[in-house]
Formats: structure tokens, sequence, C-alpha cells
């Protein structure tokens, strides 16, 4: 018998071996499912719309652990207070610890957006707020409204709406706002607790995080008028999962068990007696001018940057020359830069200019430009005009994928001013082999840009020849010979929509209509119009388009934005609601009734 367990043991060892490793590979529990659930408060000391707060701390107790996410940017106090409270957390609870002295009779509302979160799966309480009163009673006003981008109505999210009962109009720029929101993803906001009266409305977009309207890189909004809160019933909305307790007659208690803390998410679909105040958020213009930088670009060329745009800008040199005919002025296409092309550089005389720059006969700051390159160490001696010039290349600008529109001129553009352009060494054919005479024009004071004349027809291929010297720039460079061959396309390579427009009945007024891409950029050049008809835009891609109407009040044939000091509004825009949706060789008729709003 013991010969028999003997000889077995080596396999009974093995088993027991087998079974300890299956034994020690532990597999993870399942669990049950995901918590979605936010916390829930249990109680508050002092409880929510507690009325004679006297500023002692708060402590608000939830069903779970819980922990703080992005309390600054979420959290805020209305009235606005100097400084905000401490807000700190422990175990299941959070404690608020408010250090201002709070203002007598005075209703306080401690927002905390999103802030307040569940450690386990970070889900957070929605628009959670804590409401107490330093009077004998909570009040009940509200107000409500949204906030929208004046020149392309989207929705402002993450923009403070402020209300002053100080009423002056420089007070946004000096003083804290008595009431305080910020709106929603949809631009939406909405205040409440407020007490009766008249109060001045703005929204900001607050760069400078200090509640103040302060710098002109900030976006405002205002109301022409005064706004009144209103009653608007009960409409606070709670957690999911509570009870909502009526009282004897119907009515719903403010609070539940006394503490629990009421939501507002966005305009309530229950506030319908409260009017939406509808703001349009501008960016003031800047009109401070000065030179950002003035240099040498190239022997010949000086670049002179602008702080902001300009349209009459010109310059003087004030120390050693008597006029202004030794260079040739260009604004460059964005208006915020101006180059001076100087032909004959060396023959000035002098190794800097001292530029006087003036905007509309006023002198906005001056700059020195060194005409001397410094030698740069490791690197070849800059060319001067006394070196062999390279030829220019003159360039297609109006050629994709050597495609050419079929309804528009084949356009060139040359590096530099052109001294002359010869007609006579140029070449152009029709099917390769039907000779045209050619018909150049330029297009800009400069003599830079070239439009070729001859009228194209679709579906043709064509062949431009320009024989050597047959254009020379100002500093004597001429070309090589340059060939472009191409083909023009035809009518069903694009769509055509036509905008129907019903203009409001405001006295004809003057309008600017804009067909836009899925981004709101112009892509077709712009309407001028005046009444009611068919406006046609032609020659688009097979893209998504949008339609944007401005009222022209001053009829410069631009929008303008709005000026707070002065009262004056950004231009009014209106948009289509409507996609509209391109389609090759196919025209799009969409009809617009523009309401006067």
């Amino acid at each position: 018998m013991r010969n028999i367990l003997n000889n077995k043991r080596p396999y009974f060892l093995l088993a027991l071996l087998v079974f300890a490793a299956a034994c020690a590979n532990v597999v993870a529990p399942t669990g049950g499912p995901i918590d979605e659930d936010p916390p829930v408060v249990l109680r508050s000391t002092p409880p929510n719309y507690s009325t004679n707060f006297t500023g002692e701390d708060v402590r608000i107790f939830f069903d779970e652990f819980v922990e703080l996410d992005n309390l600054r940017q979420n959290m805020l106090v209305s009235p606005p207070l100097q400084s905000d409270p401490e807000v700190r957390v422990r175990r299941r609870s959070i404690i608020m610890s408010i250090e201002d002295t709070l203002a007598p009779n005075t209703t306080y509302n401690f927002f905390f957006g999103e802030s307040i979160v569940d450690i386990t799966e970070g889900n957070a309480i929605p628009n959670f707020q804590y409401v107490v009163s330093t009077g004998d009673y909570v009040d009940s006003l509200s107000i409500a409204g949204r906030v929208r981008d004046a020149y392309t109505l989207e929705p402002a999210d993450e923009v403070f709406v402020m209300l002053y009962d100080d009423i002056y109009d420089s007070v946004p720029m000096l003083e804290l706002p008595v009431y305080l929101s910020k709106t929603n993803e949809e631009g939406e906001f909405f205040i409440s607790n407020m007490r009766e009266g008249e109060y001045l409305m703005f929204a900001l977009m607050d760069k400078s995080s200090n509640f103040k309207y302060d710098s002109r890189e900030e976006k405002i909004a205002f109301l022409d008028s005064l706004v009144s809160p209103k009653f608007a019933g009960h409409i606070h909305l709670f957690h999911s999962g509570d009870e909502t307790p009526e009282n004897d007659n119907g009515t719903v208690n403010d609070t539940i068990n006394g503490n629990d803390i009421p939501i507002n998410d966005t305009i309530p679909e229950e506030s319908f007696t409260l009017p939406i105040h509808d703001l349009y958020l501008f960016q003031e213009k800047d009109t401070f001018q000065r030179i950002l930088s003035a240099r040498l670009e190239r022997p010949g060329k000086v670049n002179i940057e602008f702080r902001i745009p300009t349209d009459s800008v010109h310059v003087r040199e004030y120390r050693t020359l008597e006029n202004n005919d030794w260079y040739i002025p260009e604004l460059g296409a964005y208006k915020d830069t101006l180059t001076l092309w100087i032909p004959k550089m060396k023959e000035l005389g002098t190794d800097s200019l001292f530029l006087e720059v003036m905007d509309r006969d006023e002198i906005i700051d001056t700059a020195k430009v060194a005409l001397v390159r410094r030698a740069t160490r490791g690197r070849e001696r800059e060319r001067d005009e006394d070196d062999e010039i390279a030829p220019i290349s003159l360039l297609p600008t109006t050629l994709t994928r050597n495609t050419q529109p079929y309804y528009t001129w084949f356009r060139m553009r040359s590096p530099t001013p052109l001294a002359e352009f010869r007609q006579d060494l140029t070449a152009f054919f029709v099917s390769d082999s039907i000779p045209l005479t050619p018909e150049f024009s330029f297009t800009d004071q400069v003599q830079r840009r070239l439009k070729l004349d001859n009228t194209l027809e679709p579906d043709s291929s064509y062949r431009l020849i320009l024989l050597p010297g047959a254009a020379t720039d100002i500093f004597g460079a001429t070309n090589d010979t340059l060939t472009f061959t191409f083909n023009t396309n035809n009518p069903a390579d694009y769509a055509t929509v036509l905008a129907n427009i019903e203009l409001p009945d405001d006295g004809g007024e003057q309008y600017i209509l804009q067909l836009l891409d899925s981004d709101l950029e112009t892509i077709h050049g712009e309407k001028i119009i005046a009444d009611d008809d068919i406006y046609r835009f032609e020659h688009l891609a097979a893209r998504t388009f949008r339609l944007r109407l401005i009222k022209d009040r001053n009829k410069n044939g631009k929008w303008d934005t709005g000026n707070y000091l002065k009262g004056i509004q950004p231009e009014r825009v209106y948009m289509f609601s409507d996609d509209i949706e391109g389609r090759l060789n196919w025209e799009v008729e969409v009809i617009w009734s523009i309401e006067q709003y």
C-alpha cells in the first residue's frame, strides 16, 4: 500500500500545484452599473434661502463624497464681492467662508455652476446655487435674455451679463455690477432673486476678469433702455428623483425639506411671463494708430506695418529729402502695410530715412529706416544695385491646376512695380495654333497687376507667350521667355444661388447682401440693395452657403460696429435661417422675407 502511494505522490503534488495556481488567478469582479447620478444635497447650514444671514460659514452636506472641479471658472456671486469666498471640501460636505462684509437687506446668489462633482465618476450637480438674504425676505424677481454676436448672430457663451442700479454712462467702466450672470452655450442667461427697480444691462466678454469694461479688446453689448425684473412664478428646477412638494393651495414650496438647492439650467419654459432681452455683442473700432515696424525688406523696398488698417496714410521724409517723388507707395491688401518702392535708392544720398507718417493730414508716428543692411557673419553679402540683376517672373493669379475660369480675365502679378510692358513682345494662341491679338491693361496704380482683356471662350485651350524684355520693372530687371498654357472650364462646372429678397418696410433703407460659406466668411462679393428683387450669385463651387443681410445705416457699403459711450449700436444683421446647398450646373432659389427687429 505504501508503495502505491509513493508511486502516485508526484502526480498528487502536481495536481495540488495546478489547483493552487487556479486559485491564485483572481478575476476582477464585474461590479454594478456605472454611477451616472450627481450628488444629492441632504441639508445645509444655514438652510438655503435663509433670511437675516450674517455672513457666517456655510456648510452643505451631500449623500456621497464630493470634490471641486474648476471652481474658479464656474463660481459666480451676485451681487459680486470684492474677493471670492473660500470654498473647501470636508468629506461629504463643502464649507464656504465669506470674508467680505455683506450689504444689508440684500439677497446673495452663490452660483457654483458644475464645479461640485462626486469623487468616483465626476458626475456634476448641474448649475448648483445657494441663496441667502441679509434682510427679512428673499428677493423673488427675475430677468432673462440671450446674447449673440452682433455680426454673425451666433450665440455668445461664457459671457457675463451685468446689471447696475447706478444709472450713468461710464458705470460699467468704474463699478461692479449689482447682479451678475454668465451665458450658457446657447447664449442664454437667467438671473433670479432680484429686487424691484430699474437697471442698466450690459454683456461683457471680460478678458481682464475684473467685471469692468476697461479694454478695447473686450466685447460689450448694451440695451438702449432700462430693464425691470419681473415675478416669474415658482420656476425652480429640482434634482432628478426629488419630489416637488405642494402646499394646500397648490403652490410649490421654494425648497425641498427646507434646504434643497434650486437649479437654473437655461431660460425656463415656465418663465413665459418674462420678456426676453436680446443683447448683441460687439468690439468697438480701435482708432489708436501707430507704426509697429518699419524696415528695409530688400534693396529698393521699405515696408511699414501699422497697428490697425488705414486707407489714407502717407509719409514724408523730413530730414534730407525735400519732396516725395523718390518713392512709389503701395497699400497692402489688408490696408495694414504700406510699401515704399524706391527705384533709385542709391541716388538719395542718405543711409537712413527719417519718416513722418500721417493719416488724414495728422502726424501719427515717426520712424527711422536704415537703407544699409548690417553685415551678418557667416552669410553672403547682400546683393546691391550694382550687382547683376535677376530676371523677373510674372505669376498667373487666376489659374488653378492650369484651369482658367471662362467668365473672367486672365491675370498676372509682378513681384515688383513695372516701368514698362510691351505688348508687341507677347503672343497669344487659341487651340495652340490660331493666333489672337493680345490686349493688356494694368489694374493697379503701382503697375504690378496685369489683365489680359481678351474675352475667353468656355471649353477652350490657350497659350500665352511673353518674349524676353516684354516686362521691365522700376529697377531695370526684365523677364526671360514666359509661357502660360491653360484651359477654360464651362458653366456646368458651377452652381448658382438665387436670393429672392423681401426687405423690411422701413422707408427705403440701404442693405448689404452677402453670400457666406459654412464658416460665415464672405466668399463671393457683396451686393448693395434697396429693393425687393431676385439677386443672383453665380459661378459658385458645390458647397454649403449662408446668407447675411446688413442694414447699412450710414450707407458706406460695409458693416459698422458700435460705440458704447456714444450710444451707437452695431448695424443690424439678419441671417437666413437655413443652409443653402449649392449643386453644380444647378440654380437654387431661396425665398427670404426679412422681419425687422
